[in-house]
C-alpha cells in the first residue's frame, strides 16, 4: 500500500540539508526550433539566481548545457554580490539585472528560473515580468515553478514542479493548471519542469531547439542521458514514513558526521560539480562543500566559483574527485571519472558509505529515477 506524502514543507528538505552541514520574436516556431530575436546571431539566455539562495543543480545544469548548445548564457542576479547556492558553495553572477538590461535592451530569448529560497522576491518577480513582456521564453526548473507562479506567468496555463509541492502549489496558485507525471510541460510561451533531476532533460530539449537534434544528442550522451522526452512518473516518488524515518535517524544518530568535499579546479564542468554537491548534502548525515587550490576557480564555461575551502582536505573529510582531475594529489574517497555515469556512481558510493536507505532518500528528494 502506498504511503501518502507527509505534510512537511518542501523547503524543510531543501534548507535542512544545508543546516545539518510563443509570443514575440524569439518564441518557438511550429517546427520546434527557437530563433533568436532580430539582429542576434545567437540566442541570449539568462539563468536567474537570487543572491541569498538558489538551488545548485537547477542553476548549474542549464547554465552548462545551453552554453554547449551555442547560446550566449548569462548568470544574472538582483545584485553583483555572490550567489549562495543550496546546499553549498557560491558563484559570482555575470551580471545584475541593471547590467543585463543595459547589454540586452530587447530582453533575453530564454529565461531560466531555478528554485530560490524566496519564491516571491520583489526584485526577481518584477524583472521576470519585464522579460516575459519582452517575449522571452520563460522556463522554470523544479520549484522555480513557484517563482514564475508568484509572478502570475502561469495563470490559466498548464505547469508542473517538484512532486512533493504539488498540493501546496495547487492551494497557493489555484489559477494554474498543475500537472503531474511529466518531466516538463509547455503552454503558451512558458515551460515548467518537475523535480531537480528534470534540469537535465528540459535543458537538453532546449538545446535541441537551439542547436538541432544531433548536437543535443551529443550533449546528452556525454552525461549518460538516453532520453530527454517529457515522459515521467512522478507518482513513483514519495516522501513517506520510510523516508522521514531515514532523515530523522541520520540527523539524530548519524555520527560521526559525513563531510563530503567536492574537489573543483579551473575548467571544472558545472554539471559534474553540481550533482555531487546536491546529493551529498541531502543524506542528512552531514554536509557537502567545494574545495580548491585557490579561493576562486573558473568553470568550463566561465562561471566564477567561490570555493568553500582551500588547501588540503582534513583527514575526516571524504574527498570527491571529479572527471578530468589531474593524476596524483591526496587520496580521494571516491573518484568519479566518467560524466556519463557520475550520478549513478556517486549514489552507489553513498549507498556503500551510508547505506542503501540513505541513497534511496537522496534520489527521492531530487526526483531522480533509478533502476
Amino acid at each position: 500500500m502506498r504511503v501518502h506524502n507527509i505534510a512537511v514543507p518542501f523547503a524543510f528538505f531543501l534548507l535542512l540539508a544545508g543546516l545539518v552541514a510563443a509570443t514575440v520574436a524569439g518564441a518557438q516556431t511550429a517546427a520546434g526550433t527557437l530563433e533568436p530575436k532580430p539582429g542576434r546571431e545567437r540566442a541570449v539566455v539568462a539563468v536567474v539566481a537570487l543572491n541569498s539562495g538558489t538551488e545548485v543543480t537547477d542553476f548549474l545544469v542549464p547554465y552548462s548545457i545551453l552554453n554547449q548548445a551555442g547560446a550566449e548564457v548569462t548568470a544574472v542576479a538582483p545584485a553583483m554580490e555572490p550567489v549562495a547556492l543550496w546546499p553549498a558553495s557560491a558563484v559570482r553572477p555575470d551580471a545584475d539585472f541593471a547590467r543585463f538590461d543595459a547589454a540586452y535592451p530587447e530582453g533575453a530569448d530564454i529565461v531560466i528560473v531555478p528554485a530560490m529560497i524566496e519564491a516571491d522576491d520583489a526584485a526577481v518577480i518584477g524583472w521576470l515580468k519585464t522579460q516575459a513582456a519582452s517575449g522571452a521564453l520563460m522556463v522554470s526548473i523544479c520549484e522555480g515553478a513557484s517563482v514564475l507562479a508568484s509572478a502570475g506567468l502561469f495563470d490559466g496555463k498548464r505547469a508542473t514542479g517538484h512532486f512533493y509541492e504539488h498540493e501546496n502549489r495547487s492551494e497557493k496558485f489555484p489559477e494554474v493548471r498543475w500537472q503531474r507525471n511529466a518531466r516538463y510541460v509547455e503552454d503558451e510561451g512558458v515551460i515548467s519542469s518537475a523535480g531537480v533531476s528534470a534540469s537535465l532533460p528540459v535543458s537538453l530539449m532546449l538545446a535541441e531547439r537551439l542547436a538541432g537534434r544531433e548536437r543535443a544528442r551529443e550533449i546528452a550522451a556525454a552525461y549518460g542521458v538516453a532520453d530527454y522526452g517529457p515522459e515521467h512518473d512522478s507518482e513513483a516518488f514519495n516522501i513517506g514514513v520510510a523516508e522521514v524515518t531515514t532523515a530523522l535517524k541520520n540527523m539524530a544518530f548519524g555520527w560521526p558526521r559525513a563531510h563530503y568535499l567536492i574537489e573543483v579546479r579551473d575548467g571544472v564542468d558545472e554539471i559534474d560539480m553540481a550533482f555531487p554537491l546536491d546529493f551529498a548534502a541531502r543524506t542528512y548525515r552531514g554536509s557537502s562543500a567545494t574545495i580548491a587550490a585557490k579561493a576562486e576557480v573558473t568553470t568550463r564555461h566561465g562561471l566564477a566559483v567561490i570555493a568553500d575551502a582551500t588547501g588540503e582536505a582534513r583527514r575526516s573529510a571524504r574527498l570527491v574527485r571529479l572527471p578530468g582531475a589531474p593524476e596524483g594529489g591526496p587520496e580521494a574517497a571516491v573518484t568519479l571519472a566518467n560524466p556519463a555515469t557520475l550520478r549513478e556512481d556517486f549514489l552507489a558510493f553513498i549507498g556503500d558509505d551510508l547505506g542503501p536507505g540513505t541513497a534511496h532518500f537522496v534520489a527521492t528528494q531530487l526526483e531522480y529515477p533509478r533502476p
